[in-house]
């Protein structure tokens, strides 16, 4: 009886099933950190992207077309939700992404893939 109780035969591979959903739930709780901050990335650098053409240009849907060609460059996982630019000669521009959660399954929501929204402003003068 003894011996059966200080056999250990088997336990590594016990422990290893055991670790293995909260590896893989790690890894995935961190590849969607990555993704949201890359999104983050996507829309700053589309804004930054629409301010210099309007700045230049003054106009307003050539702005909006160079910050969806950078969003929609980004990656599926994110999408372009607009670039409203408000003001004149002094003007603030935006760009709104929603970026999907990926690893949660659509089939899961009603609506489809759950996403959240984020917005980049910055401003600036137009040269003349």
């Amino acid at each position: 009886m003894k011996r059966a109780l200080t056999n250990e035969e088997g336990s590594a591979t016990i422990e290893f099933l055991g670790m293995v959903p909260l590896v893989f739930s790690v890894m995935m709780i961190a590849w969607q950190f990555i993704a949201g901050f890359h999104g983050l990335m996507i829309a700053e650098s589309a804004v930054s992207e629409a301010a210099k053409v309007y700045s230049v240009t003054a106009d307003a849907g050539e702005a909006s077309q160079a910050a969806q060609n950078i969003v929609d460059a980004g990656g599926s996982y994110i999408s372009f939700a607009g670039a409203p630019i408000s003001g004149s000669n002094n003007f603030t521009a935006s760009v709104s992404v929603n970026i999907d959660f990926v690893f949660l399954p659509a089939s899961m929501f009603g609506g489809g893939k759950p996403t959240f929204s984020y917005t980049a402003d910055t401003s600036g003068k137009v040269i003349k």
